[in-house]
């Protein structure tokens, strides 16, 4: 009796220990599965902490596309739209060819105008629909500034070479009137170089003496003959070959001393009588010579004659004398 009574607090105590450690591998089973189901949780909420993330990225996205565009859209479109219409007057104002083109632009432009002159609220795909009709608008403009800037550059380019060429035309014909000038110059001072010179004048009246001879007289009522005789001097540049040297005697009263109307020559451009002439070979060397002119019987008046000289077609020296 004693001994079953010993034994039945270790039976006891050994039931006990198996029901704990029943109850630790049922505690540590619930742990792992509690783990595990935390486990899942954690990652699922990480990925819906990065779809949110995503979500809210799209959606600042959505309003940063959007933004202007919400709520006061239609005015912020219409603005653009309008401005557009003042860019597409002053393309006009620079190139009327264009003016066909722009104003179909304009036409484009003034039409979505009128669609959004209504205030209701739009939908996102109508405000993206008008916001492509923008960037479409606005490309096509870009487009046409691009082509008036280029059109105008080229005007540009073309007027300054025009300036260019005209300003080397000026300076060709300026250098060109500068050489004409000089060679015109160069030609009066060559004909004035190539002139004839007489000089050592002694010029006279005379009279004939019965032999048919004459001497000198210093009254114009016995002159039968006036006389000039003077040296032409050496000239090396001055054409040489046969000349006639013309001689003009103009009396006291100014008019010249002649007996045919036909004695008539030009010098420098204006046509002169004269009274006689001779012809002589020049070489080039000093020559001395003598015209007469025959009064035939004709009377002159006392006073101061003036005799005057010329040669192709210029005056070349000059003398005087007087009868009383």
């Amino acid at each position: 009796m004693s001994e079953e009574n010993n034994n039945f607090p270790q039976e006891e105590k050994k039931s006990r220990t198996g029901a704990w450690i029943l109850l630790t591998i049922i505690a540590l089973i619930g742990a792992a599965i509690l783990g595990w189901m935390y486990s899942n949780e954690s990652t699922a909420y990480s990925k819906c902490q990065i779809t949110n993330q995503q979500l809210e990225s799209e959606m600042k996205e959505m309003e940063n596309a959007l933004g202007g565009y919400i709520d006061g859209a239609t005015n912020d479109l219409r603005q653009d739209f309008q401005n557009m219409l003042l860019t597409y007057d002053k393309l006009i104002e620079k190139d009327a060819s264009l003016t066909d083109s722009l104003t179909l632009q304009k036409a484009k432009i003034e039409e979505l105008m009128e669609e959004l002159s209504d205030t209701r609220r739009r939908s996102y795909r109508e405000i993206n629909k008008y916001k492509e009709e923008n960037e479409t608008l606005r490309s096509i403009m870009k487009e046409y500034l691009y082509r008036i800037d280029s059109l105008n550059t080229l005007n540009i380019n073309l007027t300054s070479r025009l300036d260019e060429t005209t300003t080397r035309l000026s300076k060709t014909e300026s250098e060109r009137d500068q050489l004409r000038q000089q060679q015109e110059q160069s030609e009066q001072l060559l004909a004035k170089g190539a002139r004839l010179n007489a000089f050592n004048f002694n010029s006279v009246g005379l009279r004939y003496r019965l032999n048919g001879t004459t001497h000198e007289v210093n009254r114009a009522n016995r002159v039968d003959v006036i006389s000039s005789s003077f040296t032409i001097g050496e000239n090396s540049i001055a054409k040489i070959g046969n000349k006639t040297i013309y001689m003009q005697v103009i009396d006291p009263n100014g008019k010249v001393v002649y007996d045919r109307p036909s004695n008539i020559i030009n010098v420098a451009g204006t046509e002169i009588i004269f009274t006689d002439a001779r012809e002589i070979n020049y070489q080039g060397q000093q020559i001395d010579m003598t015209i007469v002119h025959n009064l035939q019987g004709r009377s002159i008046d006392k006073g101061n004659f003036t005799v005057k000289i010329f040669a192709d077609g210029a005056l070349i020296g000059k003398d005087s004398f007087t009868l009383k």
